[in-house]
């Protein structure tokens, strides 16, 4: 079965990326975002196996806002950021998320990643 991902990042060239990083794994986009309410609709609509969520997003909310806000999901949440600071992982230990990786992502990273 083909895995379906969702990537919430703001930086257009990171997305890009990282899409091309889902396909060439054989998964499929089911969207790509950084607006929350297109988010929760995302989750909604296509139900993702895995969400690969930025946390800085260049707004009033982060990354970790919106999987506090989402609905209730069995996405396998990956947190994909290069902030490391210790209060950005005290509050990423508020969610249900699977890892935190750092980036920048690596094509063998997401492979095993999506390899469940």
């Amino acid at each position: 079965m083909n895995k379906k991902v969702l990537i919430v990042e703001d930086n257009e060239l990171i997305a890009f990326l990282h899409k091309k990083f889902v396909k060439d794994c054989g998964a499929e986009v089911v969207g790509t975002t950084c607006d929350f309410e297109e988010f929760i609709d995302l989750i909604n609509d296509t139900q993702p196996d895995v969400i690969l969520m930025d946390i800085l997003l260049g707004q009033e909310m982060d990354g970790i806002d919106f999987v506090l806000g989402a609905p209730s999901s069995n996405a396998r949440v990956y947190y994909v950021s290069a902030s490391t600071d210790p209060a950005t992982l005290e509050k990423a230990k508020q969610t249900k998320f699977h890892a935190f990786v750092v980036k920048p992502l690596s094509l063998a990273t997401l492979k095993e990643m999506l390899d469940f």
